[in-house]
C-alpha cells in the first residue's frame, strides 16, 4: 500500500474509533424497539469509512507478519480507552461521571461492537475482543459484545412482566427511567452473556404466572414494594455504577426467589 494512502487510513481509523463512541450521544433515546434498527443502520452508515480504514491498516500490518496486525488493533483499543478516560476525568461530579460511563458502556454494547462485527472483516472479532478486555480492565465494568442481529432479535419482544408490575404499583410510567434502564441492561448486556439468554428465557416462562399469583394474593402492593427494595432498586444502582455482573446475580436471585415462592 502506498505510504500516503496508508497514512490517510491510519489517521482516519485512529480518530474515527473515538468518534464512534464520543459522538454517539445518549443511547437511551434510540435504544427502543421502534427506533433501534433505524438508529443502528444510520450509525453504521456514518462510520463505514472508519471501519474500512481499520481493516485496510490491519491488512497492511498483517502482511508484515510477526503479529503486527494484532499490535495495530491493540493501538486502537488503547487509544479508545485512553481518550475515554480523559473525557471522564474532565467531569467533576462523581454522579455525572458515573452516568456518562453508563452511556459509554451502552454505546459500546449496542452500537460500536455490533457495527464492527456487522462488516465481518477479518479484524472484527479480534478488535472487539481486545476492546472488551481493555475496556473492562480499565473501567472495572463487564461490557459484553453481541451482533446487531442478536440484539435486535430479542429487543423488546418480551414484556418485562414483574419489573413493569412493580413500577406500575409505584405510579411509574412504562417509559420511566428505571424500566428503560433495566430493559436496556437486559437487551444490551444479559442477552450478550453465555447464560444470559437462558436466564431471560426462564424468566419469561414463569413471570406471567408469578404476576398473576401475586395479584390474587391480596398483598400485591406489599409484595411489589418488597421486590423493589430487595431486588430492583439495587439492580438499578448496580447498573448505574457499571457493575453489570453484580446486577446479573441480583436478577438471578430475584427470579429464583420468586419461582420458589410462587411456582412451588
Amino acid at each position: 500500500m502506498d505510504i500516503v494512502v496508508y497514512g490517510e487510513y491510519y489517521n482516519k481509523a485512529m480518530q474515527g474509533i473515538t468518534d464512534m463512541l464520543l459522538e454517539a450521544g445518549n443511547p437511551l433515546t434510540s435504544f427502543k424497539k421502534d427506533r433501534y434498527p433505524e438508529a443502528f443502520q444510520a450509525y453504521l452508515r456514518k462510520h463505514l469509512e472508519v471501519l474500512e480504514a481499520i481493516e485496510q491498516v490491519y491488512q497492511a500490518e498483517e502482511e508484515k507478519g510477526e503479529g503486527e496486525g494484532q499490535k495495530w488493533l491493540e493501538k486502537l483499543a488503547d487509544r479508545l480507552v485512553d481518550v475515554t478516560a480523559g473525557e471522564l476525568e474532565r467531569i467533576p461530579k462523581k454522579g455525572k461521571r458515573s452516568e456518562q460511563q453508563i452511556n459509554y458502556n451502552m454505546i459500546l454494547a449496542v452500537f460500536l461492537f455490533p457495527a464492527v462485527l456487522e462488516q465481518k472483516y477479518p479484524s472484527a472479532e479480534p478488535l472487539t475482543d481486545l476492546l472488551v478486555e481493555k475496556w473492562n480492565g480499565a473501567f472495572k465494568t463487564s461490557v459484553g459484545k453481541a451482533s446487531f442481529e442478536k440484539i435486535e432479535s430479542g429487543f423488546h419482544r418480551k414484556y418485562c412482566y414483574i419489573t413493569t408490575a412493580v413500577c406500575e404499583s409505584q405510579g411509574k410510567a412504562d417509559d420511566c427511567y428505571e424500566l428503560e434502564l433495566l430493559r436496556s441492561y437486559r437487551d444490551g448486556y444479559l442477552l450478550s452473556r453465555a447464560d444470559g439468554a437462558e436466564l431471560v428465557k426462564e424468566y419469561y416462562n414463569i413471570a406471567p404466572t408469578i404476576v398473576n399469583r401475586i395479584r390474587r394474593s391480596g398483598e400485591a402492593q406489599k409484595v411489589y414494594a418488597e421486590i423493589w427494595e430487595r431486588y430492583l432498586s439495587p439492580c438499578v444502582r448496580l447498573i448505574e455504577e457499571g457493575k453489570q455482573e453484580a446486577c446479573r446475580e441480583q436478577y438471578m436471585a430475584m427470579v429464583y426467589d420468586l419461582k420458589g415462592r410462587y411456582m412451588a
